[in-house]
């Protein structure tokens, strides 16, 4: 850690992160293919108004909670596995929430039933992933990527498998959740993804000094009368919930989850306490601006056209990714 977490440390970190978000919310309210003013949306411009808020808003608002869920996720699955390679997408994780999300998709079920699916698919997956991965009662980090490789491939293939077989828009929808976007979505909807995401965030941040037990060893934190094996559980399902609903409203956003917990991590110390509220606004504000870059990049060029929010997350996540291994292949 840099220095002892006090609590006016703790808040004024936090508070510099939620003014960086609400800057970023700013921003992203402004920036697109019309150039819009926002005292004119406020003041009743009808055009204004239906960009900024019927158009923009809600897709900036989808941004917010997917970059929290993905990235508070991401610092938790590091600090369980303690590897900091661990990411939803990277893991598999992500990619059994897909599964879950494209079978009802398939299956024409509602926005809820797809996040329950997305859920127990993410659930699933990361047991599956985990109990593959450990051998002789370690873990080593080559042998969890390779898995979570493995089984993102596996989740693919049952994904075209599905696919094959679904209408033409079914198979849009797949489409977009394979490459991972975010779109502007209905208000039960964003209710709905806010209530899992603020839910399984709530549970990750009250378990959060906990995980600065699991760091000492399990044996270290039963001394302190930590259950390992049941906050395990609790985090894994926290995780998965915020995972599963964040795949089903936007599909598959990888490397939010590696490199915004890394920063922070390297920013502002290893305390959990910190790092998982701080990345979950982190995350939040990242994916908001990449939102933003997305959709605004390409709409003044020849091609006129937005860009997956996932290809800017991948352009950005993968060099760091591929840092970060080279980095924790040093070590071993």
């Amino acid at each position: 850690m840099r220095s002892y977490l006090t609590f006016q440390r703790w808040f004024s970190i936090n508070a510099l992160l939620i003014v960086l978000l609400g800057v970023c919310v700013f921003a992203a309210l402004l920036i697109g293919s019309e150039s819009v003013s926002l005292s004119d949306a406020i003041s009743g411009n009808v055009r204004a108004h239906a960009i900024v808020f019927m158009s923009r808003l809600p897709r900036i608002v989808l941004a917010a909670f997917v970059g929290m869920a993905l990235a508070s996720a991401g610092g938790a699955f590091q600090a369980l596995l303690r590897n900091p390679l661990a990411d939803p997408f990277i893991l598999g994780v992500s990619g059994g929430a897909a599964l879950g999300a494209v079978l009802s998709t398939g299956l024409g079920l509602s926005f809820t039933w797809q996040t329950t699916t997305a859920f127990l698919g993410a659930m699933s997956s990361m047991l599956i992933i985990f109990g593959i991965a450990r051998a002789k009662g370690r873990l080593t980090p080559t042998t969890l990527l390779l898995t979570g490789v493995i089984f993102n491939a596996f989740c693919f293939a049952l994904i075209l498998f599905v696919n094959s077989m679904v209408t033409m828009e079914e198979a849009y929808q797949i489409l977009f959740l394979l490459i991972g976007n975010i779109e502007s979505l209905g208000t039960t909807t964003l209710i709905v993804l806010g209530a899992c995401v603020l839910i399984g965030f709530s549970i990750l941040c009250a378990c959060a000094w906990r995980m600065n037990l699991l760091a000492l060893g399990d044996d270290e934190a039963a001394s302190m009368g930590v259950n390992a094996a049941r906050l395990r559980t609790i985090i894994f399902a926290a995780a998965s919930l915020m995972v599963g609903a964040a795949v089903a409203a936007s599909g598959l956003i990888g490397f939010v989850g590696l490199f915004v917990p890394h920063i922070i991590r390297m920013v502002f110390g290893a305390d959990h306490r910190l790092l998982i509220p701080a990345s979950g606004i982190a995350g939040a504000a990242f994916l908001v601006l990449a939102d933003a870059a997305a959709r605004s990049l390409l709409m003044h060029t020849d091609y006129a056209t937005q860009l997956p929010v996932g290809v800017i997350t991948a352009l950005v996540g993968a060099p760091m990714f591929m840092l970060l291994l080279r980095k924790q292949q040093g070590r071993i």
